[in-house]
């Protein structure tokens, strides 16, 4: 008779990885650098510089974690063949979970009645100044009378300008349920939307966007634009606008804050914004897959490895809980992979 030994190794898989869980781990950052100097290097050698680099850097990420992914089918095989697959599924959705983004404010402006030029405008860009260094944000449109349209309108055109947030992620009142997932989407893809939809909105980013070139250029060769041309600008005695106190430097948000001026206008007339309008103006750029922590263990994963959008949600019967980078579901899917005392 076989001793336990014996028949550990006979049923023993195929060695994927020999090297041990350290070298993977080392390995995939050093392979991420030079796998990049390749690239880099065959694109200025073939002469492809102009190629966007989007799917081949995505490419280079999922090579450099190939040591990572062959540690992980040996560590299954060597276990006989089996993945925990209901495991993955809670360590995905427990880090997704712990990155669900900043909820903005309802509206990002003040409540109807406080004028958006008010005091330099300082309460209406308080929440954009916040959301410089913010990957994701959340708009919850509650049951369809939290936001106006003209006011996403400027939190996108601030996004879209700043390169920050990346994503907007909007929920709503479903059912009678709260914080449903709706969609998510880049804010350069809404402002555009809502340029085409509201000819309003659109006149007063142009307007907006030529003033502030102009102050700008202005102020890169004197130390403040003259009388004459800020007249000329239309911002006549707005210089609490151009330089605020108490520094009175030149205004780091001056095209946020122009715009949200000459959107005021709108407050007296306001569209509010519900899922059925939400849907009618973004369709085309709104992404309304989620992966619902109620769908089947396999399935479920399956979807989250072989989705291609840039971000994936995440969402528990309905309700959002998060949303990850497709780089980064695909890196802590694998890490999920590993045994917790896997040796070096």
């Amino acid at each position: 008779m076989d001793s336990p030994r014996r028949l550990s190794k006979a049923n023993a898989g195929p060695v994927f990885w020999p090297f041990g869980a350290r070298t993977a781990v080392l390995l995939a950052p050093l392979l991420l650098v030079v796998l990049v100097v390749v690239w880099g290097t065959a694109r200025t050698a073939l002469g492809v510089a102009s190629v966007p680099a989007g799917w081949a850097l995505l490419g280079i990420v999922g090579l450099s974690l190939l040591p990572v992914l062959l540690l992980a089918l040996s560590s299954a095989a060597a276990g006989g063949g089996t993945v925990e697959v209901g495991a993955v599924k809670i360590a995905l959705s427990a880090a997704a979970g712990s990155r669900p983004g900043l909820m903005v404010p309802r509206n990002v402006a003040p409540q109807p009645g406080l004028s958006l030029a008010d005091a330099g405008g300082v309460a209406a860009l308080a929440s954009l100044r916040s959301l410089r260094g913010v990957e994701v944000v959340v708009v919850d449109l509650e049951d369809g009378h939290a936001w106006w349209e003209h006011r996403l309108f400027l939190l996108c055109a601030g996004a879209a300008r700043l390169g920050r947030p990346s994503v907007v992620v909007f929920t709503a009142q479903r059912q009678g349920r709260a914080g449903q997932f709706v969609g998510w989407a880049r804010p350069a893809d809404l402002l555009e939307r809502l340029q085409e939809a509201d000819p309003g909105l659109g006149k007063a980013y142009l307007q907006s966007s030529g003033q502030a070139a102009g102050v700008r250029l202005a102020e890169a060769s004197g130390p403040a634009p003259s009388a004459r041309l800020m007249k000329e600008l239309g911002l006549e005695g707005m210089r609490y606008l151009t330089h605020p106190s108490p520094r009175d430097e030149l205004n780091p948000f001056l095209e946020e804050q122009l715009l949200a001026r000459g959107v005021s206008g709108f407050d007296s007339l306001p569209h509010e914004l519900d899922v059925p309008r939400l849907e009618q103006l973004f369709t085309p750029v709104l992404h309304t897959k989620a992966l619902d922590r109620t769908a089947d263990d396999a399935a479920w994963l399956r979807a989250a490895l072989l989705d291609e959008d840039d971000y994936v949600a995440f969402t528990d019967a309905g309700r959002y809980t998060g949303i990850m980078s497709g780089t980064a579901v695909a890196r802590a899917a694998l890490l999920a992979l590993l045994p917790p005392t896997a040796g070096a």
